[in-house]
């Protein structure tokens, strides 16, 4: 039971300093953080902080890692939830919403010191990401199966749904306008796009 608690609290003093990090970074970018700044902000002493992380680089990595972690688990969360094919996507269009400011910042900051990301956190990011397209692929495959949407590819309808989304977070890194109201109504117009096209009766 005691070495329950330890591992709850290692894991929870984990994601405390994972937290920590990225609002530092965000702030100050990669180069102007400061290891002893984000062990205060996580209110743990500098060498708990080492721990856990050897370095800054390491702790940049982990961050990223986990932040797409953390996006994967909700995504895959929001599936389970629906109760049906529509309910499935417009869950997972809400996980977008809801992560597109968070998304902004990480996706800007990794624009700005992508050369700090290691090969290895290149390759789980193209792996983590393929992960997320067989989950989207499952999901349109029900919509086959119940003979709501046509006999199309769901691989490549996958990934033109996840990349419409992509290029929409992209593009809204560039206007600082956005909000969760106007992203509301860019899932409705997405909606309806997917469940009804864009050709007129040909």
């Amino acid at each position: 039971m005691q070495s329950e608690n330890l591992s709850e609290r290692k894991a929870e003093r984990y994601e405390e300093i994972i937290r920590a990090a990225f609002d530092v970074f965000i702030e100050k970018g990669f180069h102007q953080t400061k290891m002893e700044e984000i062990a205060r902000k996580a209110g743990v002493g500098k060498g708990t902080l080492y721990e856990y992380f050897p370095g800054k680089k390491e702790l940049f990595c982990g961050m990223v890692k986990q932040c797409m972690t953390w996006y994967f688990e909700s995504i895959k969360k929001s599936i389970e939830l629906g109760e049906n094919f529509r309910q499935k996507i417009e869950n997972m269009m809400d996980v977008h919403i809801k992560y597109a400011v968070y998304a902004k910042k990480l996706t800007n900051l990794m624009f700005h010191d992508f050369t700090y990301i290691s090969r290895d956190l290149h390759m789980w990011i193209i792996q983590s990401q393929k992960k997320i397209v067989r989950l989207v692929e499952n999901v349109l495959q029900q919509g086959k199966d119940e003979g709501i949407l046509r006999q199309v590819d769901v691989h490549l309808a996958a990934v033109m749904f996840l990349t419409s989304w992509r290029i929409f977070f992209a593009e809204s890194i560039c206007n600082d306008g956005e909000d969760a109201e106007s992203l509301e109504k860019i899932k409705e117009k997405a909606l309806d796009i997917l469940f009804h096209g864009i050709a007129l009766n040909i």
